[in-house]
């Protein structure tokens, strides 16, 4: 099953901030014009993730105001707050009852730009899976010991002549994990998982991505510009019937719709990779009456629950039910976001920060290649076979 809660620790002061933080808790630091939080949020929410819960301590009063109860991207948002700091373990055995039997955790002061849909699949049989960045200054951060089938052996302390993998503070977690949790105030990374890595119950998966730490004021300087690029990616347009599921005339019932070869692949490579995916397709069956509009989101969600089985996610999906010649009144129009219109694309763009310069769109159809153009996109023309395949050729120029 797909693990759809995430679970932020955001109830450090971070002393290490000075000043800053004798007023607001470290997560709420200023990056770029916005809370830090905020950044990290529309992360984890543009995944897929349902529910956010944010588990705060030190000035919870701030956090909860600022979030308790809101949606973003569609995740639903929950703050509890601890009594009394409980070290970064200690909070998750407090509120255990919220936590799904499997869930992700970040920490509330970094950010690792990777595919958060790709840990869940490393787990096995452990307890905890870390998501570990290749490569970081030894001087700054302890180490992690890796063996060569992703076990996690151990630890060690900071030293310049290392260079990683560090802890890039992302875990997917068991529930299971509270009861290697004692009382009071426990730290899951000095406590609990060289407990687990000694007992063979810890993982850890490496990854390359973009990797910001604001802990101390000379990183969170180094944010307000990272951050904001760490967001701006390229995006991939992908039309959905004849590209992603076959074009089997007007496609809208899951348990008839066949995937193409390699398409959960293909949209994996692309998250991976860092881009934003969009789904764009003209849905003219809804205005032709051959079924409602409704529909055509039971279908996108099935999509995404199947591509989040393999690691892999959309962004957005974005549809047009217009025709002109539509049986329906209601859907009888000239439409902007109809192809060959770009209105679609145009809309994802504004919507999302995304380098255009480095977008495209894959399409079965000239109409699609037509949008793309006017968008001022480019546009490749699949013709079948193995998407996966013909995504790597893109991605290769």
């Amino acid at each position: 099953m797909p693990v759809t809660q995430a679970a932020l620790l955001v109830g450090g002061r971070g002393t290490r901030l000075g000043l800053l933080t004798e007023t607001l808790p470290k997560p709420l630091a200023p990056v770029a014009g916005r809370p830090f939080l905020d950044w990290q949020i529309e992360e984890v929410a543009r995944f897929g993730f349902s529910r956010i819960l944010l588990l705060a301590g030190y000035k919870a009063e701030q956090i909860r105001e600022r979030y308790h109860g809101r949606t973003v991207r569609g995740a639903a948002l929950e703050v509890v707050a601890e009594p009394e700091p409980l070290g970064t373990a200690g909070a998750l055995r407090l509120f255990a009852e919220r936590l799904d039997p499997r869930f992700l955790l970040l920490n509330g002061d970094t950010l690792f730009a990777i595919n958060l849909c790709d840990l869940p699949l490393r787990a096995g049989d452990a307890l905890a899976t870390l998501a570990l960045r290749r490569t970081a200054p030894g001087g700054r951060y302890g180490t992690v010991e890796l063996a060569a089938d992703g076990r996690v052996t151990g630890f060690a302390a900071r030293s310049p002549e290392r260079g990683g993998p560090i802890n890039g503070g992302i875990y997917l977690l068991d529930r299971g994990i509270t009861d290697w949790i004692g009382e009071g105030a426990v730290s899951l990374e000095a406590e609990v998982f060289p407990r687990l890595a000694a007992a063979g119950r810890l993982r850890g998966a490496l990854y390359d991505a973009p990797f910001i730490d604001i802990g101390i004021p000379e990183d969170l300087e180094r944010a307000q510009a990272e951050i904001p690029a760490m967001g701006h990616r390229p995006a991939a347009f992908l039309d959905r019937d004849g590209v992603l599921i076959e074009d089997t005339g007007y496609p809208h019932d899951p348990a008839l719709v066949r995937w193409v070869p390699g398409a959960a692949a293909a949209v994996k490579r692309l998250n991976d990779a860092g881009y934003h995916v969009f789904v764009v397709t003209n849905q003219a069956g809804v205005g032709r009456g051959y079924y409602a509009e409704a529909q055509v989101g039971v279908l996108h969600r099935w999509m995404a629950a199947r591509l989040a089985e393999a690691g892999a996610h959309v962004d957005a999906f974005e549809h047009c039910p217009h025709h002109p010649e539509a049986t329906l009144p209601e859907y009888r129009r000239i439409c902007r976001r109809r192809k060959p219109e770009p209105g679609m694309i145009l809309d994802l763009l504004e919507a999302w920060p995304t380098d255009r310069t480095r977008s495209f769109l894959i399409g079965d159809k000239e109409s699609d290649l037509a949008a793309a153009r006017a968008a001022g996109i480019p546009g490749h023309h699949f013709t079948g076979g193995d998407l996966a395949a013909f995504v790597d050729r893109v991605l290769a120029g």
